[in-house]
């Protein structure tokens, strides 16, 4: 891909608008766009030393790469259709491609150009399934599941399922997920508390009485 283009911040910013994310967009990190999510109780903790997974870290290395690494995530929803991302992301540039029904749509940043970088990171950062993971991750639908080599990162794995929710956690999945609503999966998360792989699935019931039906891979991948 030539590094001296751009891609069309008018068509990117609408295909970013068309996921309808920018409402949902719960996370905390340092992003031109979202909400925080309200406070929830916190996750007994698996060991002193270890921090709570938390999907900020995965947004912040997009904006500030410690260290150059592959970007890949997916999203597949019944009412907006699939997504797939793929970047390869170092301190100073960014440079992927979004795929989606409408085709192919490139996504490239330079640092050195705060408007293509600024572009390149709400691109990638914004789609990433803040809200749904901020539901449940301080919650008791999460479980450690022990430690695993993800991706090139020593990571503990943590799986996910609001179905052993306890009465309180499972009354907050009702009112916004539904009656028959519910969040699970699996996240790998390094000792910081750095999410680095996560593997989501989730059901809303609308007020329409149809079920909104989601689906979220994503990864960190070291560079080699």
């Amino acid at each position: 891909m030539s590094r001296n283009h751009r891609p069309a911040v008018p068509s990117l910013i609408i295909a970013i608008s068309s996921l309808g994310l920018t409402a949902t967009f719960g996370c905390n990190a340092k992003l031109p766009i979202g909400k925080k999510a309200a406070p929830r109780a916190k996750m007994a903790p698996v060991a002193a030393a270890t921090a709570s997974p938390s999907l900020e870290c995965f947004a912040d290395r997009i904006r500030d790469a410690p260290a150059p690494f592959h970007y890949s995530y997916k999203k597949d929803t019944s009412t907006m259709g699939k997504f797939n991302f793929e970047a390869d992301v170092t301190a100073d540039t960014i440079e992927g491609t979004m795929v989606s029904s409408d085709g192919n749509k490139p996504i490239h940043g330079v640092r050195a150009d705060a408007r293509s970088w600024n572009l390149a990171v709400m691109v990638l950062a914004t789609p990433l399934p803040a809200s749904t993971l901020a539901l449940v991750m301080n919650s008791s639908a999460v479980a450690p599941a022990g430690p695993e080599t993800v991706n090139g990162f020593e990571t503990t794995k943590y799986t996910i399922d609001t179905s052993r929710d306890t009465p309180a956690d499972a009354a907050l999945i009702r009112n916004v997920m539904g009656a028959k609503g519910f969040v699970r999966g699996a996240v790998w998360a390094t000792k910081d508390g750095c999410m680095v792989r996560f593997a989501i699935d989730a059901e809303q019931d609308l007020r329409d009485q149809s079920v909104s039906k989601e689906h979220y891979e994503g990864a960190m991948i070291k560079a080699r």
